[in-house]
């Protein structure tokens, strides 16, 4: 069985057996990840003896969305022992595309995440760009996703190039604190 959790955008999760489908959960509220991964673990547990791999959506997505789904990815595979495969979230729509493929999701800000998709593999990105100005190839047929189909993620992780790290696409808003300010009394 794999496993596949994305929440990249809302959240995402399969549970595949085969061509069998056991859970197909795909939510797109972007505020409540921890709250609706819960009950869905707790359902795939029930199968914990038979899972044998976990994928993990690494987005494009926001820096909160994805680092519940990415723990939760790595909590289950280090529990359970098996293996992880980390892939990009547009590859569940990108690499099932029959033709040449643009796949955009919102990662806020006015701003979509993009990677282009052609004979089953990503051949550029994912980048980013203003929501207005995603450079579109004229012979690409373009897919804006609102959420990531699990299913499909689980289905194609052993055609997806894997990723190392999450994929925020631009610089953290956190910053190193300066010096603290001399208050003179």
């Amino acid at each position: 069985m794999i496993l596949a959790i994305d929440t990249s955008l809302g959240t995402s999760f399969a549970l595949i057996d085969g061509d069998e489908t056991v859970i197909d959960y795909r939510g797109t509220d972007s505020r409540s990840h921890a709250e609706t991964l819960g009950p869905l673990i707790a359902q795939a547990m029930q199968h914990r003896d038979r899972i044998e791999q976990v994928v993990v959506g690494m987005g494009p997505g926001a820096f909160t969305g994805l680092r519940v789904g990415i723990a939760a990815g790595e909590s289950i595979a280090t529990g359970l022992g098996v293996e992880r495969v980390k892939v990009c979230s547009h590859d569940a729509a990108g690499l099932a595309a029959a033709e040449r493929t643009l796949v955009t999701s919102d990662v806020r800000r006015g701003e979509r995440g993009w990677s282009l998709y052609e004979g089953g593999r990503r051949i550029e990105g994912p980048s980013l760009a203003k929501a207005d100005a995603v450079p579109t190839p004229a012979d690409a047929v373009r897919v804006d996703i609102d959420s990531v189909d699990a299913v499909s993620l689980a289905r194609n992780a052993a055609r997806s190039e894997q990723v190392s790290a999450a994929l925020y696409l631009r610089p953290a808003d956190a910053m190193v604190p300066g010096a603290p300010k001399r208050v003179s009394v």
